[in-house]
């Protein structure tokens, strides 16, 4: 009976070891694995992992080598220093005396031998117009009163060269409203406050409403909509900044979500005619939308990081391989058409799903999550194969918002959601006035002579 028990007892503490030998066997697979992480971080070229926060940057781009020098190539425009057919002032360097015999010849006719043009600006100070009202009585008794124009409203003010010059160097030129009052002090003898300063960009802000709403209609009814977001500190909190553009406008926006209520805050209906081009946020695949298309870019950098640390596995580099063929299956339709390499393209489609269907081994956690994500999005992988308007990837949304991490570098962080949210306005703006070959200056001053409602 002891023995029996005994048996019974060693037959136990068996069980309870191989159970615990299989715990730490899942333990140390786990460890090995977060160990083979930590030696092969994530970076710009692998992830989207931005280069400042690299510890070791490898400089290593996605483009592979052209063959081309370096510099420019045949056939590119230089452009260089031209002479005006016009100049604002001549000055005449004609000889009075003989260099020879001392000998006057002033009277005599001179000839040109050359000339020499000299680009310069003028030294600018500031213009005060002084607007004054007057009164008449006529000889019915009735006594006329003048107004003063409707933008001017005080009794004395900054005009809307000044208002517009402020938004250019803030947002576009990302200058703080220390520099901005100490360049305008110095460069046009123009003292202005920082309080002065922060009332007229709130000034230019509400004036750039209507263009601000145009945009984003704009944006709604496009064909293409390309959309990311980035992370910015307003007053030491977290908030975001979102971007909807296509290439003729660019609409930013604050919002204090990361999420798909950031999208229903500014486009509730989601864009129904558009195919919007993103990288893999979950927010960006759950906005209602015709159709969607994922950024190759992020798709490559993703594959790299696998490579890196699966560098004995064929799938991510297959996979890589279908995805740099899709992208020169592209070039080849932009020259010879849309319609006129079905063949090329149905072999994309059949070479990827092959890979799609093959199984990859639970213990390649990150190649199996990759696959997986793929798999769910697979109808959004290669759209641009067949639209020419969508593009491979979503460079154009990450150049918008890149602007928002320069301003926040050089400013370190936004005051206030209202100074966060001026910025994205008139951001917009300026993007848009960018993307449709304008003059910058121009266009501020226009908005700046603008009267709000």
């Amino acid at each position: 009976m002891e023995q029996e028990l005994f048996i019974k007892h060693l037959l136990q503490v068996i069980s309870d070891q191989s159970a615990l030998i299989l715990k730490l066997e899942a333990k140390i697979s786990n460890l090995e694995e977060e160990v083979h992480q930590l030696k092969h971080p994530k970076n710009s070229n692998t992830g989207s992992v931005p280069p400042s926060k690299e510890d070791n940057r490898k400089n290593r781009s996605l483009r592979g080598k052209s063959g081309k020098k370096s510099g420019g190539q045949p056939g590119h425009e230089g452009s260089t220093l031209k002479f005006s057919i016009a100049p604002d002032e001549i000055i005449k360097h004609i000889p009075n005396f003989c260099g020879s015999c001392q000998k006057d010849i002033s009277s005599l006719n001179e000839e040109l031998l050359s000339k020499r043009q000299v680009v310069d600006l003028p030294i600018v100070k500031p213009i005060y117009t002084q607007h004054e009202c007057y009164q008449r009585k006529c000889s019915c008794g009735h006594v006329n009163r003048s107004n003063f124009p409707s933008q001017v409203n005080a009794p004395i003010q900054y005009g809307a060269n000044v208002e517009s010059l402020i938004a250019y160097l803030s947002v576009r030129q990302y200058m703080p409203y220390d520099r901005i009052s100490e360049y305008l002090k110095d460069a046009y003898n123009m003292p202005i406050s920082q309080g002065s300063i922060k009332n007229l960009l709130d000034s230019f802000t509400e004036k750039s409403g209507l263009a601000y709403q145009h945009i984003k209609e704009n944006i709604a009814k496009a064909v293409v909509v390309g959309a990311d977001e980035t992370g910015v500190k307003v007053d030491g909190e977290k908030f975001w900044i979102h971007t909807w553009q296509n290439p003729y406008n660019t609409f930013i926006a604050v919002s204090e979500s990361r999420g798909i209520k950031a999208v229903k805050d500014n486009f509730p209906d989601g864009f129904p005619s558009s195919i919007l081009v993103s990288d893999a946020w979950a927010a960006q695949l759950a906005t209602p939308a015709l159709s969607h298309q994922l950024c190759m870019a992020h798709l490559l950098r993703d594959l790299n990081h696998l490579i890196e640390i699966y560098p004995n596995h064929d799938w991510p580099v297959n996979m890589k391989q279908l995805l740099q063929d899709s992208l020169k299956a592209r070039k080849t339709l932009e020259t010879e058409g849309f319609q006129s390499n079905s063949k090329q393209l149905e072999q994309i489609e059949v070479g990827l799903d092959e890979l799609l269907k093959i199984e990859v081994d639970k213990k390649y956690k990150k190649i199996t999550s990759f696959r997986k994500r793929l798999i769910k999005n697979r109808n959004y992988l290669f759209k641009y194969l067949y639209h020419s308007l969508v593009p491979s990837d979503n460079n154009g949304s990450e150049r918008a918002i890149r602007n928002v991490k320069i301003k926040q570098k050089v400013s370190g962080q936004f005051r206030s959601e209202s100074g966060a949210r001026s910025f994205a306005i008139i951001r917009s703006v300026i993007d848009t006035i960018i993307k449709r070959n304008k003059n910058i200056f121009d266009c501020l001053a226009i908005t700046a002579n603008l009267v709000p409602e």
